[in-house]
C-alpha cells in the first residue's frame, strides 16, 4: 500500500486459491501478469504488492499471498521460495496419525523463510500495520458455520483475528486436517485452535470482497482478479485400494470443486461488468499431482505455460493487465461484495458511464493541441460542441484524442468511445450504451435520448476514416450538454466542428518532442542512451520525418531487441526501410505498445485501396519528387509542352514507353482543344488531401507530402519502379521550356528541389533530362550541380554525336559557361576559344552561334583582367550584330551592354554610362522593367554611377534590382548577393557604415556557403568588408581579411590579375592608414580604398 493512496482510483484486488504443491502453477500466472504489467509500464521489476492493494490466500494461497504482501518479495523470489518450501515440506509423509504431513517440518521451514524475510521469525503478522493482505484459517471448533477467521496484516475493529506471529497465521491457513495437525494459538491465556482455511474456503474470493468493502467502504474497485490452482475436472481419484494416495487426491478434488463454485458464483455476480473479475485457472495437465508430488514442480510450470499460450488466455491477460495498470474505478466496494448484476440493474440509470481506452504513457508533447481540443469540448455554449482532429494516418490522432478524454474525465457524467471505422462498430457501441442504460431499442433511441440529456457528455468517434461510413448520421443535431470528438484522415469531415477554432489538424511532430518520445520509449526496457544513441536519435526521427507511430514503432522494437542500439537501427534502416518498419508487427503482444499493430506502411494502405486510379497514378508520380513544393503548374506545364517538345537524342525503349505512359496519363487534363482542364486535375489532387495523403501549403500554394508516405508510395506503384521514376523525371524535363520570361525562370527556380531529387534516386539519368534540368541549376546560381550535368552532357553528346555536330560545341560550350561562374576562367577561356574556333569552321564568322561565342570568349577576357582584348571582340560583335539583327534587337543590346562594362573596366566611365542608359531604355520599351535583362542593365547602370560618384541615384537603382533578384531568384541566388554587395558599397560611400556591414558580412557568409572560401566572388565580398572595417577603425580585423584574400587570389588568379593587384593595393593604403591616424593623435581618417563592384 501506498502512503497517500490516490482515493480517486480504483483498487486493484487479488486472491489466491489453496491447492497444495498445484499452488506453483498460481504464482507462474501471476508472474506472466506481473513481466506484462512491467513491460506496459516501463519498468524493468515491479512487486506485487506495489500494484495491490490487497493480496489475500487460503492454504498455499495463503502462503503465497504473504510472501507477496506482507513480505513484499518480488514474484520470481517467491516462485523460489515456494518450491524451496514444497520440497522440505511436502518430502516425508507420516506414518501414522490422521494427518499426511509433518506440521514440524512446516513450522521450520515457515520460520526459515520468515527469518529470511525479515529477521525476525517471531515477527507478528499485523507488526507493519499494512492494509495490503489477509490469510483465511477455520476455527477448528466452529466449521460448521463455514465462516474463515481473517489472519489481518494490519489492524480491525470489528472480528478482529488472533493476535499472532507471521509463521502461526500461515500454519494455520495450511492445516487441513488430512494434511498437517491443527495449531493452537494461545492469546489473552486463551487457547484457540485453528485448521487450514481450504475447508470450504479454498477460494476465498467472496470473503476477501467483503473484507475489502469493510475497510475501503468509500471507494471503487479497479480489478478483481483470482487465481486458481487447476480445475476439479482434471483431477482423477486412483483406486481405493491405494488409500493414503487415495486421501490426498481426495483433498485436492474437494479443494478444486471447491474454488470453481465460487468462481462460477463470482462471474455470476459481475455479470454486467466489463474488464473487472478476471479467473486464471490451469485447465489440463495437472490431474494426479498431490500435495505430495513436490517433485513434479517443473510439470506445473509446463502445463501452466502450456495454458498461458492459449488465444484467449493471451487476450484475457491484455486486459488484465490494461486494467491494472489503468485502476478505472468502475464499480464500488459494496456492489462488489453483493450481487452486481441485480445492483446494476436498479442502479444504472441513476449512475453515469464512462468507457474509454486510456492514452499510451509514452505520449509526449503536443500541448497546444491538446490545449485547443479542450477549449473547444468544454467552451460554454448553448449548442453542441463538435471538435475535429485530422490528418496523416500515424500522426498521433488517436492518442491526442484519449489525452484530452483522460484530462478532461471528470467533466463528463457519460464518455461513449466508439470505433468509427465501420457502421456495424458505430452502431455496435451505441447499442451497448442503451442496453447499459436501459435507452430505447436501437441506436436512434441512443441519439434521441442524447438529445434531450441534461448531463454532461461526450461522444468519441475515433477513426472515422471510411467514406463509406456517415459518420454525420450518428451525431446528435442538438444538445447543449454535449460534445463530440472526431478523429479522422478525411480532411473533408473537417466541416462537422462547430466552429473553425475546433479543427485540429495533426502532421509531423516537433523535432524536439519527436527526439523526447523516442528516447522515452527506447528508454522503456530500462536501456540508458549512449552519447552516440541521443545524436542518432535526432538523425532517426528526421529520416522518419517526425511522424508518431513510425517513432513508437521503432522504439518499441529496440526496447524488445536486446543488445539492439539507436544508431544500429538507423544503419539497418538505411538499407532496409519497409522491413524495419514492418518489424514491429513481429513483436510479441507484450512489447507493441498498441491493440491494432497497424505499422506506417499498412495504415496508408487502408487508404491507398479507396482512391480512384487516377489518383494512385498521381500519387507514383509524387513518390519520386521532392516532398515539398509540389505545384500543379508541373502537370500543367508539362501537359501544354508535351506534344510539342523534343528530345535532344533519339529516345531509349524506357524514355519512349515512359513517354507515352506520361501522354496517356495527362492527356485527361486536357480538354478537347488542348487546354489545361484545372476541375478535373483538382479532382484527382483532392482525392489525395481528402486522405491526408498530402497536404495543400495554403502560404505558398503547394502541395507536400510526407517523407515517409513518399517512400510507401514507392512500394505500391502499380508500374515497375524504373518506369515509375522515368515517368516522374519526363514530367519534370517537359514542364521545363527554354523561355526566359519572368514566369519561366520563377517556375523553374521552384524546381531545383524536386530535380534534385530526381537525381540523387537515379544518378544516371539520360541526357534528354539533363538537357533541361541543368538550367535548373543555372537559374537557381547552382554551379557545382551544374557542372556535374554539363560534363555529363558533354560525354554523351561527344560519343553519339561526335565533334562536328553543333550540339557537341552547345554543350562545350555549357562546360566553359559554367567553369566562368565556378571562377575557373583558364579552363573556361581555353575551351571558349575551341568552341570560337569550331563555330567559325562549322558556321563562318558572321553566324550568330559564333558571335555568341565571340561574346562568350569576351567576357573570358574580362574575367581574367584583359580588358583590351575584350573590348576588341566586342566592338566586332556589336558591329555585326547591329548589321544581321538591328540596333535594337535583344541579342545587340546584350553586346552593347558588355562593351559598356568593358569600357567601365578601363576607366572610360562616361563611355560607360551612355551605352548603359540606351540599352536599358530601350529594354524598358521592349521587355519591362523587371525582364530579367533589364534588372542586368539596371545594375550595370547603377555600378556606373557609382564609379562616377553619384551615389544617390546608384542606391536607387541598386535598391530596384536586389528587390527584383529577391523575387525572382531567391536571397542565396549568386546574382542576389552581387546585388547586395553592391548596394552595400553604395552605403559605404554614403557613409552608412553600419548599414553596409551588415549586409556586407551577410553576402561573405552566404558565398562562403554557397561557393566556397576561394571563389573569386568570394574573396571580393572579403575586400569589400574589410573596407567597411577600415571605415569604422577596425583595421585588424581589415587587415586579416585582406591578407587572407590576397594569399587566395594569388593562388587561384595569378599575381597579375587586376584583383590580386588591387587587393594588395588595399592592403597597402590600410596600413598607410593607420599610420597617418596614429601619428595625428589617432584622428581616424576615412579609408583611401573601397568596394569592389560587381556587373
Amino acid at each position: 500500500m501506498q502512503d497517500n493512496p490516490d482515493t480517486s482510483r480504483g483498487l486493484n484486488v487479488l486472491c489466491i486459491d489453496g491447492g497444495g504443491v498445484r499452488g506453483l502453477s498460481s504464482l507462474i500466472i501471476l508472474r506472466e501478469i506481473m513481466h506484462r504489467t512491467a513491460a506496459a509500464d516501463s519498468r524493468a521489476e515491479i512487486h506485487p504488492h506495489e500494484y495491490f492493494d490487497i493480496i489475500a490466500g487460503t492454504g498455499t494461497g495463503g502462503i503465497s499471498a504473504c510472501m507477496l504482501g506482507r513480505l513484499h518479495m518480488p514474484i520470481d523470489k517467491a516462485i523460489s521460495e515456494y518450491a524451496t518450501l514444497a520440497k522440505d515440506v511436502f518430502q516425508e509423509t507420516k506414518l501414522t496419525g490422521t494427518a499426511m504431513y509433518k506440521a514440524t517440518k512446516l513450522q521450520e521451514a515457515l520460520k526459515r523463510m520468515i527469518r529470511e524475510a525479515t529477521g525476525d521469525e517471531a515477527e507478528m503478522m499485523n507488526e507493519r500495520r499494512e492494509h495490503t493482505g489477509f490469510v483465511f484459517a477455520m476455527s477448528q471448533h466452529n466449521l460448521n458455520a463455514g465462516l474463515p477467521v481473517l489472519f489481518r496484516s494490519y489492524t480491525a475493529i470489528a472480528n478482529p483475528g488472533p493476535d499472532c506471529t507471521i509463521c502461526e497465521a500461515l500454519h494455520a491457513t495450511m492445516a487441513h486436517p488430512d494434511l498437517f495437525k491443527s495449531i493452537t494459538i494461545v492469546e489473552s491465556s486463551v487457547p484457540q485452535s485453528f485448521v487450514g482455511g481450504e475447508l470450504g474456503s479454498s477460494n476465498p474470493m467472496a470473503h476477501v470482497l467483503s473484507e475489502v468493502k469493510r475497510v475501503y467502504p468509500d471507494r471503487q474497485v479497479g480489478c478483481v482478479i483470482s487465481i486458481g490452482s487447476g480445475h476439479a475436472r482434471t483431477i482423477q481419484v486412483p483406486n481405493p485400494s491405494r488409500w493414503r494416495r487415495t486421501q490426498d487426491v481426495m483433498v485436492m478434488k474437494d479443494m478444486a470443486t471447491d474454488s470453481e463454485r465460487v468462481a462460477e458464483e463470482m462471474v455470476a455476480r459481475f455479470e454486467g461488468t466489463e474488464n473487472v473479475y478476471f479467473r486464471f485457472n490451469v485447465d489440463q495437465g495437472m490431474q494426479d499431482m498431490t500435495s505430495g508430488s513436490w517433485e513434479r514442480l517443473g510439470e506445473a510450470i509446463q502445463h501452466t505455460r502450456v495454458y498461458l499460450q492459449k488465444g484467449e488466455v493471451n487476450q484475457k491477460l491484455e486486459a488484465t493487465v490494461r486494467a491494472v495498470i489503468e485502476r478505472r474505478g468502475t464499480v464500488s466496494t459494496t456492489h462488489a461484495a453483493g450481487n452486481i448484476a441485480r445492483m446494476v440493474e436498479a442502479t444504472k440509470q441513476l449512475t453515469g458511464f464512462k468507457h474509454s481506452p486510456t492514452p499510451t504513457k509514452f505520449y509526449t508533447g503536443r500541448q497546444a493541441d491538446i490545449t485547443q481540443a479542450i477549449s473547444s469540448i468544454t467552451k460554454r455554449c448553448n449548442k453542441l460542441r463538435v471538435c475535429v482532429i485530422y490528418g496523416l494516418g500515424g500522426a498521433g490522432k488517436t492518442q491526442l484524442a484519449l489525452t484530452v478524454i483522460e484530462r478532461t474525465w471528470d467533466n463528463w457524467v457519460y464518455i461513449i468511445y466508439i470505433d468509427a471505422s465501420s457502421t456495424e462498430a458505430i452502431e455496435k457501441a451505441l447499442d451497448e450504451f442503451g442496453k447499459a442504460k436501459s435507452v430505447g431499442q436501437d441506436y436512434k433511441d441512443v441519439i434521441v435520448w442524447l438529445e434531450s440529456c441534461e448531463d454532461r457528455w461526450l461522444m468519441v468517434f475515433d477513426n472515422a476514416d471510411a467514406l463509406t461510413t456517415s459518420v454525420k448520421k450518428y451525431i446528435p443535431t442538438r444538445g447543449s450538454q454535449g460534445s463530440i470528438i472526431i478523429t479522422t484522415r478525411l480532411a473533408d469531415l473537417a466541416n462537422l466542428a462547430d466552429s473553425p477554432g475546433s479543427v485540429c489538424h495533426l502532421s509531423s511532430m516537433t523535432q524536439t518532442d519527436a527526439n523526447a518520445l523516442l528516447i522515452k520509449v527506447t528508454s522503456s526496457g530500462n536501456q540508458r542512451l549512449s552519447d552516440g544513441d541521443v545524436n542518432a536519435a535526432e538523425e532517426l526521427v528526421k529520416d522518419f520525418g517526425y511522424l508518431a507511430l513510425a517513432i513508437v514503432h521503432a522504439g518499441a522494437y529496440i526496447a524488445h531487441s536486446r543488445g539492439m542500439t539507436v544508431t544500429e537501427y538507423r544503419s539497418l534502416l538505411s538499407t532496409q526501410r519497409r522491413r524495419m518498419l514492418e518489424e514491429y508487427n513481429k513483436l510479441p503482444d507484450i512489447a507493441k505498445l498498441d491493440r491494432r499493430g497497424d505499422t506506417v506502411y499498412t495504415t496508408w494502405k487502408m487508404c491507398y485501396d479507396q482512391l480512384q486510379p487516377e489518383s494512385r497514378e498521381l500519387l507514383s508520380v509524387i513518390a519520386f519528387l521532392h516532398y515539398d513544393g509540389i505545384s500543379i503548374d508541373i502537370f500543367k506545364r508539362a501537359a501544354q509542352q508535351m506534344h510539342s517538345k523534343k528530345y535532344v537524342l533519339p529516345p531509349s525503349d524506357l524514355e519512349s514507353e515512359a513517354l507515352r505512359h506520361v501522354k496517356q496519363y495527362l492527356s485527361k487534363f486536357l480538354d478537347s482543344e488542348n487546354n489545361w482542364d484545372s476541375v478535373a486535375f483538382t479532382g484527382v489532387i483532392s482525392d489525395l488531401t481528402s486522405y491526408s495523403l498530402i497536404e495543400f501549403d495554403r502560404v505558398n500554394m503547394t502541395y507536400r507530402v510526407h517523407v515517409l508516405v513518399q517512400d510507401w508510395a514507392k512500394t505500391v506503384v502499380p508500374q515497375p519502379r524504373e518506369l515509375a521514376a522515368e515517368c516522374t523525371a519526363t514530367i519534370l524535363s517537359l514542364s521545363i521550356d527554354e523561355e526566359h520570361g519572368i514566369e519561366s525562370l520563377a517556375f523553374r527556380r521552384q524546381l531545383r528541389l524536386h530535380v534534385s531529387s530526381m537525381l540523387t534516386q537515379n544518378p544516371d539519368i539520360g541526357v534528354n533530362h539533363i538537357y533541361y534540368f541543368k538550367d535548373v541549376y543555372y537559374q537557381t546560381g547552382q554551379w557545382s550541380r551544374a557542372l556535374q550535368l554539363v560534363q555529363q552532357q558533354l560525354t554523351v553528346f561527344r560519343q553519339k554525336l561526335g565533334d562536328d555536330n553543333t550540339r557537341t560545341w552547345e554543350a562545350v560550350g555549357d562546360v566553359a559557361y559554367t567553369y566562368s561562374n565556378l571562377g575557373r576562367w583558364d579552363e573556361a577561356l581555353e575551351l571558349e576559344t575551341q568552341v570560337l574556333d569550331a563555330y567559325k569552321r562549322l558556321h563562318g564568322e558572321r553566324h550568330s552561334d559564333t558571335l555568341t561565342s565571340m561574346s562568350n570568349l569576351a567576357s573570358n577576357y574580362s574575367d581574367l583582367g584583359r580588358y583590351s582584348e575584350a573590348e576588341q571582340l566586342e566592338l566586332q560583335v556589336v558591329d555585326a550584330r547591329k548589321q544581321v539583327l538591328g540596333e535594337n534587337h535583344p541579342d545587340t543590346l546584350t553586346s552593347t551592354s558588355n562593351l559598356a562594362m568593358t569600357y567601365s573596366y578601363l576607366g572610360r566611365h562616361k563611355e560607360a554610362e551612355q551605352l548603359f542608359f540606351q540599352v536599358l531604355d530601350a529594354q524598358k520599351r521592349s521587355l519591362g522593367e523587371s525582364h530579367p535583362s533589364t534588372v542586368v542593365s539596371m545594375n550595370n547602370l547603377a555600378t556606373t554611377y557609382s564609379r562616377l560618384g553619384r551615389y544617390k541615384e546608384a542606391e536607387r537603382l541598386e535598391v530596384q534590382v536586389l528587390d527584383v533578384r529577391k523575387r525572382i531568384l531567391g536571397e542565396d541566388h549568386p546574382h542576389t548577393l552581387t546585388s547586395m554587395n553592391n548596394l552595400a558599397s553604395t552605403y559605404s560611400d554614403l557613409g552608412r557604415h553600419n548599414e553596409a556591414e551588415q549586409l556586407a558580412v551577410q553576402v561573405l557568409n552566404a558565398e562562403k556557403r554557397l561557393l566556397g572560401e576561394e571563389h573569386p566572388s568570394t574573396l571580393t565580398s572579403m575586400n569589400n568588408l574589410a573596407s567597411n572595417y577600415s571605415d569604422l577603425g577596425r583595421w585588424d580585423e581589415a587587415g586579416e581579411l585582406l591578407r587572407k584574400a590576397i594569399s587566395v587570389a594569388e593562388r587561384t588568379l595569378g599575381n597579375q590579375h587586376p584583383h590580386t593587384q588591387q587587393y594588395r593595393g588595399n592592403l597597402q593604403s590600410l596600413e598607410n592608414l593607420r599610420q597617418q591616424t596614429l601619428q595625428n593623435n589617432r584622428r581616424r581618417k576615412r579609408s583611401t580604398f573601397g568596394f569592389l563592384k560587381f556587373f
